[in-house]
C-alpha cells in the first residue's frame, strides 16, 4: 500500500482574487501567462516560470526542491516552484488564516492538503478555487485520459455545481479487501477437523478450539475468534453470510449505508442485521469470542496472533504463517455469501487545486498533469528511476529495491514520503514493477481467496452541498452514537430481539428516513453525473 498518511496540513503565498477560469468558459480574462506556455510537449514554460505553491513540510523540514525528483521535474519543465511549507500541527489555523482573507498561494499541492467534505465545495463555490474541467480538456492529457478511462473517478470530483475543483492522489495498488477472517490451520490439523464452509459448522470449530487443550499447557486458555474495531475492520462483512453485509460506522463516510438497486438501505435497520448480531452474541455468550474485540487495538492482536493463542482472527494479513485465509462463510439461509469489495482503490480528493489569484492556470494544469505520468507517479512511489531504489530491467521494467535496514527512506530513494506529494499509483504504474518473489503470503493471495465473494454495495465517495452536509449532520451524530452504543451492548449482552422494534421507532424518530431522503438525493445526483 502506497497511500500514507491521510494529513492535514500546508500553505502558500501570493495575493486573493475572485471569479472563475476563462479555459473553462466562466467569464475570467483569459490568463498574463498563455502565451509563455507551449500547449503540448517540453518544456512546459517557454521562459523560466515561478509558481507559489502550498505544501507539507516533510518530518526532515527539506524544502521539496531539494529532492532529486523535483529538481528533474523542474528541468523539464523550465516551472520553478517556490514552496512555502507547513508542518500539520500548524495547518489547519494556518488554512482559515488564507481563506478568511490571507495571501493566496497559486496552488495547494500534496496529499489530501484540503478538506474533501468542506473546503473544496465551498472555496470552488466562492470562486477561490477555479473549475479545472476545461483546462483538463485542453493542457492536461494524463487527467484527460485518466478520468475518461475511468468514470467513477470523475463523478466522485465532481462538485454538486458541475464542476472540478480539485485533483486527486489515487492508490490502486490497494488491497480490495481490508480485513478478512484467518484460522489457525495448526489447530485445525491437530483436532483433524475441516475448514468450516458455514456459520453453523464455524460455531462447531470455535467450541472445538475451546474445549480442547491445543495450547499443549493445561490450561485451556486459547482465544476461538478475536477482531479490533477499527477503520481497518470488516468483522461486520461476515454479516453478509445471513444476507446482508454491513458497512458498519467504522468505515468513514459508510456509516452502515449500502446501494442496492438504486436505493439507499440503511443496513442497521434490516432483519439480516439483526440476525447477524443474535449470532455474535451467541458465539460471546459461550465464550467462543473475545470480549477484548472492542477495546484492543492492532498491536494486542497481533501479539495474540504471533503468539498463536487465537483460532479465528478478522485481520489484513497476519505475519504468523499457521493462519490460512478463511473463505467467506454460508449462513442459515445456505445462500452464497458475500463480502466488502473495496475494488476502487483509495482516490483522496483536495490533493491539488488552483486558486483564483493564479496569473499562469495553463502552464499550472500542465505541470500537475505531469505529475499524473506513469514514470512521475511510479518514482513518487517506489524512488527515482536509476537511482539505488527503482532499477529498469532489459524488458522495460523496473525491479524495486527495498530500502536496506538502517537507511534513511527518503534519501535511499531520493522522493518526500507518498504523503507530501501528489500522484497516481494507476495498474498501469503497478504493472511497471516487477513484483519481489515471496514465500509468504500476500495480501494479493488473500484477495484472490476472496474475489468472489466480493461486492461493491457502498455508497460512493461524492460531494455534498453545503446544505445537505447540514441536514444530514443534524441526524447523523445521534444515530450513528445510538447504533453504536446498541452494536456493542447486544453483540456482548443481547437483548435484541426485546429491543429491535423499539430501536428502530427510536431511530425514525432521530429522523433516520429523512437522512436517507437526503443521501437518496445525493446519490440520484452522482448517477446522473457525465
Amino acid at each position: 500500500m502506497t497511500m500514507g498518511l491521510t494529513l492535514t496540513m500546508a500553505i502558500g503565498l501570493a495575493g486573493c482574487g475572485g471569479g472563475k477560469d476563462a479555459a473553462t468558459g466562466n467569464g475570467k480574462p483569459a490568463s498574463a501567462g498563455k502565451g509563455n506556455v507551449n500547449e503540448t510537449g517540453f518544456p512546459i514554460a517557454k521562459e523560466k516560470l515561478t509558481l507559489n505553491f502550498a505544501g507539507f513540510k516533510p518530518p526532515s523540514g527539506k524544502d521539496l526542491n531539494d529532492y532529486k525528483i523535483f529538481q528533474d521535474i523542474e528541468a523539464k519543465t523550465n516551472i520553478h516552484i517556490n514552496w512555502d511549507l507547513t508542518p500539520g500541527s500548524s495547518w489547519q489555523e494556518k488554512k482559515n488564516l488564507l481563506f478568511a482573507g490571507g495571501e493566496l498561494p497559486d496552488a495547494f499541492y500534496a496529499h489530501g492538503i484540503l478538506n474533501e467534505d468542506t473546503d473544496i465545495v465551498k472555496y470552488g463555490s466562492q470562486g477561490i478555487l477555479i473549475p479545472l474541467e476545461g483546462l483538463i480538456d485542453k493542457y492536461a492529457p494524463n487527467l484527460k485520459k485518466l478520468l475518461q478511462d475511468n468514470p467513477t473517478y470523475k463523478k466522485q470530483l465532481t462538485a454538486p455545481d458541475g464542476h472540478i475543483y480539485s485533483l486527486p492522489t489515487i492508490d490502486e495498488g490497494y488491497s480490495r479487501t481490508k480485513s478478512t477472517m484467518f484460522i489457525n490451520k495448526k489447530w485445525l490439523d491437530e483436532l483433524k477437523m475441516p475448514m468450516p464452509t458455514t456459520t453453523d459448522e464455524l460455531y462447531k470449530t470455535l467450541k472445538a478450539f475451546k474445549e480442547n487443550d491445543l495450547g499443549g499447557n493445561n490450561k485451556k486458555d486459547q482465544i476461538p475468534l478475536s477482531f479490533m474495531q477499527n477503520w481497518n475492520s470488516d468483522v461486520n462483512s461476515l454479516f453478509g453470510a445471513f444476507g446482508r453485509m454491513d458497512r458498519d460506522v467504522h468505515k468513514a463516510a459508510n456509516n452502515h449505508l449500502s446501494v442496492e438497486n438504486g436505493k439507499v438501505i440503511y443496513t442497521a435497520v434490516q432483519p439480516e442485521y439483526k440476525e447477524a448480531i443474535q449470532y455474535f452474541n451467541k458465539l460471546f455468550a459461550e465464550g467462543l469470542a473475545d470480549p477484548e474485540s472492542f477495546t484492543q487495538d492492532n498491536k494486542v492482536l497481533t501479539a495474540k496472533e504471533s503468539k498463536g493463542v487465537v483460532g479465528v482472527a478478522f485481520d489484513w494479513n497476519p505475519a504468523n504463517q499457521d493462519y490460512v485465509s478463511l473463505p467467506p462463510l454460508k449462513g442459515p439461509n445456505g445462500k452464497e455469501p458475500v463480502w466488502a469489495d473495496y475494488a476502487n482503490g483509495i482516490l483522496l480528493r483536495g490533493s491539488f487545486a488552483i486558486t483564483s489569484n493564479n496569473k499562469n492556470p495553463e502552464a499550472t494544469i500542465r505541470w500537475i498533469d505531469y505529475m499524473y505520468d506513469l514514470k512521475i507517479s511510479l518514482q513518487f512511489s517506489r524512488g527515482v528511476i536509476g537511482g539505488d531504489s527503482l532499477k529498469e530491467r532489459s524488458d522495460g521494467k523496473y525491479d524495486a529495491i527495498p530500502t536496506p535496514q538502517g537507511v534513511n527512506d527518503e534519501d535511499f530513494k531520493k522522493v518526500p514520503p507518498t504523503a507530501y506529494s501528489v500522484w497516481a499509483t494507476t495498474k498501469a504504474v503497478n504493472d511497471m514493477v516487477v513484483p519481489t518473489p515471496s514465500k509468504m503470503r500476500t495480501k494479493i493471495d488473500v484477495d484472490n481467496v476472496y474475489g468472489k465473494y466480493l461486492v461493491d454495495n457502498a455508497f460512493p465517495k461524492t460531494y455534498f452541498t453545503a446544505e445537505e452536509s447540514d441536514q444530514i449532520a443534524r441526524y447523523l451524530t445521534d444515530i450513528d452514537s445510538y447504533v453504536s452504543k446498541m452494536y456493542a451492548k447486544w453483540m456482548l449482552s443481547g437483548g435484541i430481539e426485546k429491543d429491535w422494534d423499539d430501536y428502530v421507532r427510536k431511530l425514525n424518530d432521530m429522523g433516520l428516513e429523512k437522512m436517507l431522503k437526503i443521501y437518496q438525493q445525493v446519490y440520484d445526483r452522482y448517477k446522473a453525473t457525465k
